[in-house]
């Protein structure tokens, strides 16, 4: 059956650009759908109309495998040193390792406000020049020559934590902190806790390498990678119970590189930490993670994240390239009715290799108020360090609740949350997870548009738990198991809430279930009530590739704790106007318990 013209002409765009690029260019992990100049990821324009013509006779550039598994799954992860150089610079302990307590330069400064300044360092606009403040041992001058991280008797931190001190107490609305092109070494990371202030370099493209000599490069060596493991850490004063009392406002990160080379292994902490930041951004920016010794992904600090917003922080995240990070790429968390939770938007980013032991997946959503857009997300699996072959994560983007972080404090729950224009591609688990680990909450108000989920190594959208849910103009093909799943299963007591109020307006899902070697399966799966499906098109373009031979089922369900689980039937689910293409017709499936 053929698509009507107007659904034809926007997918035809997405097509011939992917069909335009060289052989295996979606396989890349060097960023397969970027423009060369520009950041992130933006839906191609439409190149020409096309009517009255099936998509299945457009399909051919899409022959690739979901992203399951590379040379590197299943290695367990053997003992090794965790130890960086030794600190031997100003304000190290004599024994040249830092204890956990050890206080951090902005502690220590002798100087304070505007006596922190050396003369000629500042210009007429309030601008910093961090150059002059640095303390370099005479075998070490300042340039971009990584092999300073190798080095024993280098910290820039302290220096670095004076030029911030000297900007603070400078009259102008703004005050700007610059770091010429050349590498800096960070032992502990910076606290830049000032408002209306910048942290600046040169100006780079995403396309810039590691270390390139007309950039800045912050690398983050940590003195105490458990407690100071990240290049930028941020506070607001908190009450001892939590909550906010003043925020950081206005601190803006730009035009840097920065490389990390170690992270927690017992609590989390990101390479950029903004916490209770109000007004702020990272933007133009690129953060790679960066041993000084090779490591195996199982190896990798469990607990480093990239970029994190949390405790009512919020703000910009724009033109950010985050490679390599254990955890998460970018972490929004915040709790409504504890903290504030001021819009977040993050747009034109690109989140990839995120593949550590633990959690892995590129953005966590645990938080109100977000958008995302324009963002490339691929590449992205968890490496269990026990040795394990089975993977199950690595998702492109977890939406959760999360369980309540102490006595008295709610729990964390996303909510207003829109994500559109963007591409989920070949991350090992999920294109895009939503789901509760708790009974009583689960995400509200999520509006996912105009979105590709593709060759995920298991679903391309998983609903675990969630209500007031819209999938509008969404792709989801070639992924392992189901292009979608609607699920209400759970092992918490079956009166948790689960999914309901799902709406899916004209859905294109073709050619999944490429991990099945056997059976007959649908592209989209509903085990839960409440749901609607008005338009769009379910379809198996090539009988070769994969088991999706199916439109779309609906089932029963199993939910709550072994011993005590009730028998679930849809309801009140309605599906109408939807096309198919080589597939059975909608139906629902006799309850098999």
């Amino acid at each position: 059956m053929l698509l009507d013209q107007r659904f034809v002409q926007i997918w035809i765009g997405a097509l011939l650009a992917l069909a335009s690029a060289p052989a295996g260019a979606t396989l890349s992990q060097d960023s397969p759908d970027r423009a060369e100049t520009g950041w992130g990821y933006h839906p191609p324009a439409v190149e020409r109309a096309v009517s009255s013509q099936g998509f299945c006779s457009l399909d051919l550039p899409y022959s690739e495998p979901p992203f399951l598994a590379d040379e590197t799954t299943g290695l367990a992860c053997p003992d090794y040193a965790t130890q960086s150089p030794l600190c031997t610079g100003p304000f190290c302990p004599p024994s040249g390792v830092c204890p956990g307590t050890r206080t951090l330069h902005e502690d220590l400064n002798a100087c304070q406000g505007a006596a922190c300044c050396l003369p000629g360092s500042v210009d007429p606009d309030g601008v910093v020049n961090v150059l002059p403040y640095l303390a370099r041992p005479p075998e070490w001058p300042f340039s971009a020559d990584a092999s300073v991280d190798h080095s024993a008797t280098v910290d820039d931190s302290p220096s670095i934590a004076t030029a911030i001190e000297c900007a603070a107490s400078l009259p102008t609305s703004r005050r700007t902190v610059a770091f010429p092109a050349g590498r800096y070494v960070l032992r502990s990371p910076l606290r830049p806790h000032y408002d209306a202030l910048t942290l600046e370099g040169p100006e780079l493209s995403p396309q810039t390498p590691p270390g390139d000599p007309r950039t800045a490069t912050l690398v983050a060596i940590p003195c105490n990678p458990e407690q100071y493991p990240g290049a930028i850490q941020v506070t607001g004063v908190v009450k001892r119970d939590g909550t906010a009392v003043s925020a950081i406002r206005g601190l803006w990160i730009r035009n840097l590189q920065i490389a990390l080379t170690d992270g927690p292994r017992r609590r989390a902490n990101g390479g950029i930490q903004l916490n209770t930041c109000s007004d702020c951004k990272v933007e133009n920016l690129i953060m790679r993670y960066s041993p000084l010794a090779p490591q195996l992904p199982s190896c990798k600090p469990s607990n480093l994240e990239g970029i994190g917003f949390t405790w009512g922080s919020g703000g910009v995240i724009r033109n950010v390239l985050v490679d390599g990070v254990s955890k998460s790429g970018v972490y929004l968390s915040s709790i409504a009715g504890y903290h504030d939770t001021p819009p977040i938007l993050v747009e034109n980013c690109e989140i990839r290799n995120i593949n550590g032991p633990v959690g892995a997946s590129a953005i966590k959503i645990v938080t109100a108020n977000v958008t995302v857009r324009n963002c490339n997300v691929h590449h992205n699996m968890i490496h269990p360090g026990d040795g394990s072959t089975t993977v199950s994560g690595g998702h492109g983007l977890w939406i959760s609740t999360q369980v309540s972080p102490g006595p008295g404090i709610p729990s964390p729950v996303p909510a207003n949350v829109v994500v559109q224009d963007s591409y989920f591609h070949h991350n090992g688990g999920a294109g895009v997870v939503l789901a509760s680990p708790i009974e009583e909450d689960r995400p509200t108000g999520i509006l996912i548009k105009r979105v590709k989920f593709a060759y995920n190594g298991s679903h391309g959208v998983h609903v675990q738990a969630g209500a007031d849910v819209a999938l509008r103009d969404v792709w989801s093909f070639g992924n392992a198991l189901y292009g979608v799943l609607l699920s209400s299963r759970t092992t918490l007591p079956a009166t948790s809430v689960r999914v309901e109020g799902v709406t899916l307006d004209d859905l294109l899902v073709f050619d999944n279930a490429l991990r099945f070697t056997s059976g007959s399966y649908p592209g989209i799966k509903i085990e839960a009530s409440d749901v609607t499906i008005r338009g769009g098109a379910v379809a198996r373009c090539d009988p070769r590739r994969g088991r999706q031979s199916r439109s779309i089922d609906q089932q029963c369900w199993l939910s709550g704790p072994a011993g005590a689980q009730v028998l679930s039937q849809p309801e009140e689910n309605v599906i109408s106007g939807v096309r198919t293409y080589g597939l059975s017709a909608p139906e629902m499936l006799a309850c098999p318990y």
